[in-house]
């Protein structure tokens, strides 16, 4: 099969510089074929002016980075020619037309650097999920990630290698006065690592925000401002709003970024008995809107006397934030929460930053998760090592004890790809594109 492979680098449509990537030993073989002049003396990282000799001829640029000092860890050529569509497949076809070189599979340039040792499976995921920020707050924040985790998994694996140590010598010397306390001496390096799990666990349900969006539901009775709060959000008149209770019969939305963070903002039907059936249907979907809410406004008007909430919604509290709305009428009295006055968007931007400090209180100096895989991985350790403890209890035995910690292990080094399977190898890079 041919080992070397080509694709383009950059993004598709037109562009002032388009670059086309090849990896593997005919590289330069390559290059010297298609690339005139070619230099006599060859600098690693350098680029040298010419023409792309092949079925259109394009004035350009040739890199070359020497093995192992490459993004895959092979000999590796880069073509920086004019970003024409048109040229950059003509460039492709006429290097796998010369049969030195094929098609790259989407993400094999990225998995080639896997394999060749210069990134790890953490590293790899990283970096396609840095590709997909949005903003600079997710760039700054995701270019952090993969040393963080990768450094997180090292430790716990070292602690829980420690500890299979102490019951193998208890399996392999069993009359030794020592090893009669080997599971004692792991339950504490179990403890530890099990919170130190959880705690990461725990944080990736945020990160999530960060990289998905946030889903906002503005909730409260009839006629208290919803659809203008929803409106003065969306800077447009999006919700339908008037002086009769009950105009909102389905749910509305509305998509926002607000300092890096997409924020989906749902208008519901106001909560009461209903009216009719399809105000009732529109209540009926506002429950579930406020069940699967990230965070919900729970809004009151300044004729409300008593602003606490009502009995169906208190189990949702924990994510409740109260926003008395028109203002501008009155002024409320014992009302803890924010005040706004849709209709005049005044507070609405105070409201914008209370919802964008809730979700952004994650504390990213912490080692977090960002893949659903890596979610999946951590969590099957844990739920190994919660077993540990609960059969510890019942005078675990060292061998068992060793197999079931060298399964968490085994969990643990799929997070960082010291163990792989395809479908592991599938789920990072099938989304990626060609040219990385």
């Amino acid at each position: 099969m041919i080992n070397t492979i080509v694709a383009i680098a950059t993004p598709p449509g037109k562009g002032g510089v388009g670059i086309v990537r090849l990896s593997g030993e005919k590289s330069l073989d390559i290059a010297k074929r298609f690339f005139s002049p070619f230099p006599k003396e060859i600098e690693h990282g350098r680029m040298y002016f010419g023409r792309f000799l092949g079925r259109v001829e394009d004035t350009g640029y040739f890199v070359f980075f020497k093995s192992p000092k490459s993004y895959t860890g092979e000999d590796t050529v880069e073509f920086h020619l004019h970003g024409s569509p048109y040229i950059l497949y003509s460039v492709v076809s006429d290097i796998v037309d010369s049969g030195f070189a094929r098609l790259a599979e989407p993400g094999e340039f990225t998995k080639k650097a896997l394999f060749n040792g210069k990134i790890n499976l953490v590293e790899a995921e990283a970096i396609n999920t840095i590709i997909s920020a949005e903003n600079q707050y997710q760039a700054n924040v995701l270019s952090n990630l993969s040393g963080k985790l990768s450094g997180f998994v090292l430790r716990l694996k070292e602690k829980l290698t420690n500890s299979i140590a102490y019951l193998e010598a208890a399996i392999e010397y069993p009359e030794e006065e020592e090893t009669s306390t080997a599971i004692e001496k792991s339950l504490p390096i179990v403890n530890e690592s099990l919170k130190s799990l959880n705690k990461v666990l725990d944080v990736y349900k945020k990160t999530r925000y960060l990289l998905k969006g946030a889903k906002i539901v503005i909730a409260g009775k009839p006629n208290v401002g919803k659809s203008s709060l929803l409106n003065a959000i969306a800077g447009f008149e999006r919700a339908i709003v008037t002086d009769i209770p009950g105009t909102t019969t389905d749910s509305i939305e509305v998509d926002i970024e607000y300092k890096g963070i997409k924020f989906s903002f749902v208008d519901t039907a106001g909560i009461r008995e209903g009216q009719g059936k399809i105000e009732s249907l529109g209540i009926e979907r506002s429950f579930k809107e406020l069940q699967d809410a990230d965070l919900i406004l729970y809004m009151f008007d300044t004729d409300y006397s008593d602003y606490s909430l009502p009995q169906e919604v208190r189990h949702l509290n924990f994510k409740i934030v109260k926003v008395i709305n028109k203002i501008d009428l009155r002024e409320p009295l014992g009302f803890d929460g924010i005040k706004i006055s849709a209709k005049l968007n005044k507070g609405v931007n105070d409201l914008l930053e209370t919802v964008f400090q809730y979700f952004s209180k994650i504390d990213f100096s912490e080692n977090y998760i960002f893949s659903q895989r890596q979610y999946f991985a951590l969590n099957r350790a844990k739920v190994v090592l919660e077993h540990f403890l609960t059969e510890a209890e019942n005078e675990l035995f060292p061998e068992v004890g060793s197999a079931m910690l060298n399964e968490a292990l085994e969990s643990l080094e799929s997070v960082i790809g010291e163990v792989t399977t395809d479908s592991i190898l599938d789920s990072v890079f099938g989304n990626f594109c060609l040219g990385k």
